[in-house]
């Protein structure tokens, strides 16, 4: 077995983060508190047992959706959506 990290941003999944602004990540309490107040995006990681021969490109989204289902930890990072290229905070 080993472990794989994936990530999934509205219904796809991939291996790498999307490149969302880094300056938009919502990191601190205060940021926290206001996710109900802002239009955010999440995007989940997921960490997950696979077996060794393992490929992620012989699996469709919906089958790496339901493997992200069994994950037993995951981060949500959260993200402010921007207007006109201004953060919405």
């Amino acid at each position: 077995m080993k472990t794989i990290i994936l990530y999934k941003f509205k219904n796809s999944v991939t291996q790498k983060m999307p490149l969302l602004k880094e300056k938009s990540l919502l990191s601190s309490l205060n940021d926290l508190m206001a996710i109900d107040l802002l239009d955010t995006e999440i995007i989940t990681e997921y960490k997950i047992d696979v077996p060794d021969d393992f490929n992620f490109e012989y699996h469709t989204d919906e089958e790496l959706l339901e493997l992200c289902k069994t994950s037993k930890s995951f981060i949500d990072y959260h993200f402010v959506t921007t207007l006109n290229d201004y953060d919405v905070i």
